[in-house]
């Protein structure tokens, strides 16, 4: 407790110690991974109605029994977090439900994990339009309260024109949302044979090799861990109609690999690594204004605020996530009586090499 200054009976020095300008960012998680599916084991005590927290694929086998078989198609959390697991995810909030989940059930465990601190949202096992229902009204309305998500969901029309279609319900224009395809063979534990899962369980391998990067790494040209054989090989005009239309392929190239990582909007946003960046950054200076709630609002705690800010869009910077950055912090007398601050930030996210221009002279 600080020496109290308005209680100066007894003659002697009084001394406050403010160390504001001590305050520093902390960590900020950036690949932490939501998952939502059915799964046995969800009715006991442990389990039930809670959000499980994974660092390995055997810790979920410890927690969820493993899935049926595809053919079965009843219990497939699991089925997803093996594709999470084997492809680079280290951090997953799994929430389980019962098999034969209604889409209010896969609602209910969605918000569930929105209060959790997660970067990416999958439920691989709920077809395309279904999980563009349930996950894009939740990042988006996660946006609004300080939770900045990206959901991944994988296409389950199996040809190009299906996907594309406007008709379709497939690609879906959205910051917040990344749509993958096509489908990708995985062990079937169950069946004890390799099989190929149709595309909505693309999201989870998607999900898993995006985790493993920094938010300024693009997934781009990088190659999926474990996934070695694709349900369609798309031809270069195919690649072209779906990059077009702003979904996320997949291709055989000297390894399974992401042929261009965007989001669905393809606008402003239509590099992930953008995205990323720019929530990292707003979770980031969230974490170290936060502690500035409730102190002085004058020249000296707002210079703090000011070097605090910096000291982590620095750390940006270094990190090569950031070109350049400008920012402010100010209070007009109206503001401080108010109870407000003011602060201004101006980013220069790094971009990615997506195409390489090459000229040859000869001579």
């Amino acid at each position: 407790m600080e020496e109290n200054f308005a209680e100066q009976i007894v003659p002697g020095t009084f001394i406050r110690v403010q160390a504001d300008a001590l305050i520093a960012p902390k960590g900020v998680a950036y690949g932490n991974v939501g998952i939502v599916g059915t799964a046995a084991n969800v009715s006991n005590g442990d389990t039930l109605g809670k959000t499980q927290l994974l660092s390995s694929l055997e810790d979920a086998y410890k927690v969820f029994a493993a899935s049926d078989a595809l053919t079965d198609g009843n219990l497939n959390l699991m089925r997803g977090m093996e594709l999470l697991f084997r492809n680079g995810a280290t951090t997953v909030y799994a929430h389980g439900i019962a098999q034969g989940a209604t889409q209010t059930d896969f609602t209910t465990a969605v918000d569930e994990l929105l209060k959790e601190d997660i970067n990416l949202l999958i439920a691989p096992e709920l077809n395309t339009a279904t999980a563009t229902t349930v996950l894009k009204s939740a990042v988006n309305s996660a946006e609004t309260n300080a939770r900045d998500i990206i959901a991944v969901i994988g296409a389950d029309a199996t040809t190009v024109d299906a996907i594309i279609d406007p008709e379709s319900g497939q690609v879906n224009a959205d910051k917040r949302l990344v749509l993958c395809t096509p489908g990708v063979q995985a062990y079937d534990t169950a069946a004890g044979q390799n099989v190929m899962l149709p595309g909505n369980y693309t999201s989870a391998a998607v999900a898993g090799l995006i985790a493993s990067l920094a938010p300024q790494a693009s997934p781009t040209n990088k190659t999926l861990p474990a996934v070695t054989t694709l349900g369609t090989k798309f031809s270069y005009g195919e690649l072209k109609s779906l990059l077009q239309a702003n979904v996320l392929p997949l291709e055989s190239r000297q390894g399974v690999r992401v042929v261009r990582g965007i989001t669905s909007e393809g606008a402003a946003f239509s590099q992930i690594t953008t995205r990323r960046i720019v929530d990292y950054a707003k979770s980031g200076i969230r974490s170290v204004a936060n502690p500035f709630i409730g102190r002085l609002n004058n020249e000296r705690v707002r210079k703090s605020l000011h070097g605090a800010i910096d000291s982590f869009l620095a750390t940006m910077l270094v990190d090569e996530a950031l070109v350049a950055y400008e920012h402010e912090v100010k209070a007009s007398r109206q503001d401080e009586i108010a109870g407000r601050c003011v602060v201004n930030v101006i980013l220069q996210p790094t971009f990615s090499i997506d195409y390489i221009r090459v000229t040859l002279a000869l001579s």
